[in-house]
This record gives C-alpha cells, structure tokens and sequence, in this order.
C-alpha cells in the first residue's frame, strides 16, 4: 500500500523534478563554462566559484523546488478531491502522510545537492579554472540547501491547512520563507544553525501530521 503511494507520489511530482534538473543543468554550464566557448557572454567560469551570484543561482532554484513539491503534494490532492481517498485506504493517516513527506523530502534534498557537489566537485579539482577555492566558500550554498527543507515543509503545511489563501493558510509558507532567509544570510556557524534548522524542521513536521490528524476532509 505505501509502496503503490510512494510511486504515485514520484510519478505526480517528476515534471518538478525535471524541470529543476533542467535548470540546475543550465546553472552548472553556466558556471564551469564545460562546452561553452572560452569567451562566452554565457561562462561564469572565469569567476570566484560560490560567488554569491552563482551561489544564489542555486539557492532560488532549490527554493522554488522545494515549494513547487509541497504544495503540488497537497493542493493537489485537494483540488483533484482524492485526500479522502487517500485517507480511506486500509493505513493510518500518520502513515499516509510520512509516507508524502518522505518522498518529497528525499526528492528534494537529493536533487537539490547533487549539483552542489557537483559544482564543489569541479571547483576543487586543480587545473580547471583559475580562481581560489577552499571549502568555508559553499557555506552559504549549505546553508540554503538545508533551509529548503524549511520551505518544502511550510508549503506542504500551507497547502494541507484548511482556510482561505488569503486568509492565514499561507502563514506556515511565509514564516518558513523567513526562518530561512534567516538561516541562510545571517552569519551562524554550522553549530548553530544545523541544530536549529532540524529543530524547526521537526515542529513544523509536528504541525503537519497535527493538521492531518484532525482535519476534516470530507
């Protein structure tokens, strides 16, 4: 049963994916200048990897993933009307839903890393570009890589929440948007800002199955 869910829930949100790839293709192109002229308006090789142009590159993209797959697990579900489907088959609703946010989770995390290492990857190997390179440069791409998951969860939470959009059901989106921007720009060290990241990825995953486990979607 939660395997048949899981495979829905890939086959649903794959064009997310792709489209991401696609663009995250782009930005690795872009960025080492691999198959593009030397003098191309189109390379950015020629500059300090993890700038914070490139850098932010990366993060905008992985933002709109991680949204684009929480709300597309959710809102969804509830414009198609199959919630109550869903939360009629012979598994718990806790269960259910684990199983969504999983998927979408390790979707994201996955797809969003992979062109950060590698990007790293590149960056680090001698002779392929001109510039410096130590690793305390990809902070900030880490940093934005893990507060995704903030908005992945907050856009999954909003589009589960009952309620007018223009009312308070996009308040778990906009305060995930700001923890993030807060855990991604402001100068914490990993000490810090790892712990609290998993701390408020862990409340809002309480909201979540909260949400789940005394709405009514009929």
């Amino acid at each position: 049963m939660l395997t048949g869910l899981a495979l829905k829930e890939l086959r649903e949100i794959v064009w997310i994916a792709v489209a991401a790839m696609v663009v995250y293709f782009l930005i690795l192109v872009a960025a080492t200048g691999i198959g593009l002229a030397e003098r191309s308006p189109w390379s950015e090789a020629h500059k300090l990897p993890f700038n914070v142009e490139i850098t932010m590159n990366f993060v905008l993209v992985g933002a709109c993933l991680a949204v684009g797959l929480g709300l597309r697990q959710t809102v969804g579900e509830s414009a198609r009307g199959t919630f109550q489907f869903l939360l009629n088959r012979p598994a718990s609703r806790r269960a259910l839903i684990g199983t969504k946010l999983l998927v979408g989770g390790g979707v994201y995390l996955v797809l969003a890393v992979a062109p950060l290492l590698l990007y790293a990857w590149w960056a680090a190997t001698p002779g392929t570009h001109a510039s410096p390179f130590a690793w305390w440069m990809t902070v900030l791409a880490w940093q934005g890589w893990l507060g995704g998951s903030l908005l992945y969860l907050g856009a999954f939470l909003a589009g589960l929440r009952p309620g007018r959009w223009h009312g308070t059901r996009l308040l778990p989106l906009v305060a995930a948007a700001g923890l993030t921007g807060l855990c991604t720009f402001f100068p914490w060290s990993w000490a810090i800002d790892a712990p609290l990241v998993v701390l408020l990825d862990a409340l809002l995953v309480a909201n979540i199955f909260y949400v789940a486990r005394t709405r009514d979607f009929s």
